[in-house]
């Protein structure tokens, strides 16, 4: 029998053994989850940026398009400009600039239509050099696109409007935003936008042709990220909701999709359509058992010429993420140029009915000639092709990428990829040449990385991420790169601004001596042994006798035996160094030490003002911003990745331990509370059982009382006698303590006549009777002291 408002024994026995059990496998999955997220490529380097670099400033509602580069400039679409920018210090050339407002009726017209006043602008958007002295414009103005051919003046290089305006629909996109590209060649125009208001009518165009109007096995709600060309094709790249999956659900996949120069249309009534459109699906996955894919491309380089694996060969670079909703996974995948055209003379895909999976088509089935091949006049193509590439434009292979795997993966919730852009074929002193590539996030930073191929097989890369650099304010997106080879710039766009970064940071002070300066494993950098200096490889030096005096190992292997001599010459010195992290600004020193086999450092790199806008734009970035190696995680296994030193490995697996161990010691805090509740509970349980007789708990509160007292003279004595010091008179002490031993013996004395009924001595709360007896006890210590001065509020030191 149990009192009323007690607690079951059992009850909560078997809460506590469901709780340790939830506990057991929560650290379990933790333990597993800190494992599988501890990063396996580290940054060699962390830069941050102050406001004194070379910046060009606008509106972050200018949404900033990059149009066309040559060496010396850049062209940039605004809201109702094009910007003409110089790419040595990102100055604007006021007389090449070209404004282009909508009129007061077009933008009356579309805040009717709903639209807010900073869309009812005109955006530039495409741009064209259809002749020796004259361009083409086309912008969103206002949602009723329109273009504009202007005329380039030979004396002064100044720009006119020759009065020539025509609409630009299927050439230019009515949303600022929207994504959309673009490609003059040969003098047409080739565009993958929308052809209405709401953007339900996507279309790849070249006047006259078009993809088809409303057919989802073409076009599904696409979203296009660039177009190429090669030979006498066109290349598009884009995302697109599959319809191959639909049975399944709902997926987005990348695509590329391609469609000939010399394409004149069908047949009639077919001479308005491409007779030649295929797609395919880009394939950048981890290979497993189960392949985790990065399925929505955002944005590709152009096509580089180059030697990989050995062979000379055309690739193009793609930046692929994982949806939204997914993990936060972002990949850098290289597709070869051969392997697209190859994968549009495979097999169709096809489905049956509505109700039938996608499979392959009969090659019996495909009509000849092979629909989608580039021919001499496609109006004269049987309807039969024409006909079955109107219905089955998709392959059914997709395109793999380079070496089967991503050459760069990424996992971060905090951010993902967003623009690329890569200086090809960079030589270096032992004349290979490598791909120094650089990506944009939506978060502000740029990533640079190099890939080292093995020698003897092509499928192992090794990848090296040399610097990560937080060039806008965290929350900015990067929408494009480019470089500059002759002022050695990378140039960062954004919606409203545009910065100017070096490619290299060789002679920055945290890469002075040789051990950092080589394991940077940089092209672009090599070791003095002259004069002591990490510099910078010039590409006509590559390979030359006059460099004999560089070092270089981007392979990473016996940076130690080179920089030995150093270390015996000046150990101090360079042990030192080998050990900064955090190198302050003035350079006076370390703010934090670390092994000396990892190369990670912050560098804060001043520059000189180019030119100057407006204050709401802030670009200074604070080094708590950046966020270390844990930027970096492992999606799965990857052997192209970076083997790191095994005493950085150590570091890792360390700091992964340590993790381990703080999650236990929480765990375990937890579980001994909840016992001690248990417990706690349990003499609750057992005080409700012993109300007994009102005799014993009155013996047993006179008890509790005299101990309460006992306890309270002691302590207070010893407080009494620290206050007072040498202050207090020796008669008055003697009375105290008389008056202490006379308490003492009868407690005592009470103590000895009240054992036997004092045996079942409970637990209660006796902070109220332990105050009531302090109060009687200081009213006795008051009577007997006589002089001696009550203290308020006395302190309780411990002997």
């Amino acid at each position: 029998m149990m009192d009323n408002g007690s607690i079951p024994v059992s009850m909560l026995r078997r809460h506590l053994n469901s709780f340790m059990m939830v506990l057991i496998v929560l650290v379990s999955c933790s333990l597993d989850r800190i494992d599988s997220w501890t990063p396996d490529v580290l940054t060699k380097s962390y830069i941050t940026y102050d406001n004194t670099i070379p910046a060009f400033f606008g509106n972050s509602t200018d949404y900033f398009k990059l149009l066309d580069q040559d060496d010396n400039s850049i062209l940039i679409g605004a809201r109702n400009a094009l910007y003409n920018i110089s790419l040595d210090r990102l100055i604007e050339h006021p007389t090449q600039r070209i404004t282009w407002p909508s009129s007061d009726a077009h933008r009356e017209l579309c805040t009717l239509k709903g639209k807010l006043d900073q869309d009812c602008q005109n955006y530039i958007r495409v741009y064209a050099r259809v002749g020796a002295n004259r361009i083409m414009l086309c912008g969103t103005n206002s949602y009723k696109p329109l273009c504009r051919y202007y005329n380039i003046l030979p004396s002064d290089s100044a720009i006119a409007y020759d009065n020539n305006e025509m609409e630009a629909l299927g050439r230019c996109p009515y949303n600022p935003l929207h994504n959309s590209t673009y490609l003059f060649t040969d003098g047409h125009l080739y565009s993958a936008t929308v052809a209405d208001f709401s953007a339900a009518d996507p279309l790849i165009y070249r006047e006259p042709q078009r993809t088809e109007q409303y057919d989802s096995k073409q076009l599904n709600q696409p979203a296009f990220v660039s177009a190429v060309e090669h030979n006498g094709y066109v290349l598009f790249f884009f995302r697109e909701v599959a319809v191959e999956y639909m049975n399944c659900g709902k997926a987005i996949y990348s695509r590329v999709s391609r469609v000939c120069k010399n394409d004149k249309g069908g047949p009639h009534p077919l001479n308005d359509r491409w007779t030649s459109f295929l797609k395919a699906r880009l394939n950048c996955s981890i290979p497993g058992e189960y392949p985790f894919y990065f399925d929505e491309i955002q944005s590709t380089t152009k096509t580089i010429n180059g030697i990989y694996g050995g062979d000379t060969n055309q690739i193009i670079y793609a930046i692929m993420t994982t949806p939204d909703n997914a993990i936060g996974g972002s990949a850098v995948c290289a597709f070869s140029i051969q392997d697209i055209l190859d994968t549009f003379e495979g097999s169709f895909k096809s489905q049956r009915d509505i109700h039938s999976n996608w499979l392959p088509v009969p090659p019996n089935q495909v009509p000849d000639p092979r629909p989608g091949k580039c021919v001499d006049d496609s109006r004269t193509l049987p309807k039969a092709s024409v006909n079955f590439v109107k219905m089955n434009t998709l392959m059914d292979a997709s395109v793999r990428s380079l070496h089967s795997r991503p050459i760069f993966t990424r996992v971060s919730l905090l951010y993902r990829l967003s623009a690329i852009t890569v200086d090809p074929q960079v030589k270096a002193l032992d004349g290979k040449t490598y791909d120094v590539i650089f990506v944009g996030t939506n978060d502000g930073k740029v990533i640079k990385f190099v890939n080292i191929l093995s020698s003897n097989s092509t499928d192992e890369v090794k990848t090296v991420i040399i610097s990560e650099t937080q060039a806008f304010p965290i929350g900015t997106k990067v929408n494009a790169l480019t470089i500059s080879k002759k002022n050695k710039k990378l140039i960062v766009i954004s919606n409203g601004k545009i910065i100017s970064l070096p490619l290299s940071n060789c002679n920055e002070h945290e890469f002075k001596s040789c051990r950092k300066c080589l394991e940077l494993q940089d092209p672009y950098c090599a070791w003095d042994d002259v004069n002591r200096e990490c510099r910078t490889v010039d590409d006509h030096h590559a390979g030359s006798r006059s460099m004999d005096n560089l070092f270089q190992r981007l392979d990473g292997l016996n940076v130690n035996d080179i920089c030995k001599k150093y270390d015996q010459r000046d150990q101090r010195q360079h042990k030192a160094e080998d050990n900064d992290v955090y190198t302050r600004v003035d350079g006076s020193g370390s703010a934090e030490k670390d092994s000396p086999t990892e190369t990670k450092n912050v560098v804060i790199i001043q520059g000189t003002v180019a030119s100057t806008g407006p204050v709401d734009i802030d670009n200074e970035i604070s080094m708590t911003s950046l966020e270390g190696s844990v930027l970096t995680n492992k999606i799965g296994s990857h052997q192209y990745h970076h083997k790191t030193d095994p005493l950085v490995k150590e570091s890792v697996s360390m700091a992964a331990l340590n993790w381990q161990i703080s999650i236990m010691l929480v765990v375990f805090s937890v579980i001994i509370g909840i016992l001690l509740g248990f417990c706690i509970t349990r003499q609750v349980i057992k005080k409700q059982s012993f109300h007994g007789s009102e005799h014993r708990n009155q013996l047993n509160w006179h008890h509790t009382k005299n101990l309460s007292m006992l306890s309270q003279n002691r302590t207070s004595g010893k407080d009494v006698n620290l206050l007072m010091n040498t202050n207090t008179n020796t008669n008055t002490g003697n009375q105290y303590h008389t008056q202490q031993q006379a308490i003492v013996q009868q407690l005592q004395q009470h103590h000895q006549n009240n054992m036997k009924d004092n045996i079942d001595f409970d637990f209660k709360d006796r902070s109220v009777e332990c105050k009531n007896s302090t109060e009687n006890l200081e009213k006795d210590i008051s009577k007997g002291m006589g002089t001696l001065q009550k203290t308020p509020q006395l302190k309780t030191f411990k002997p």
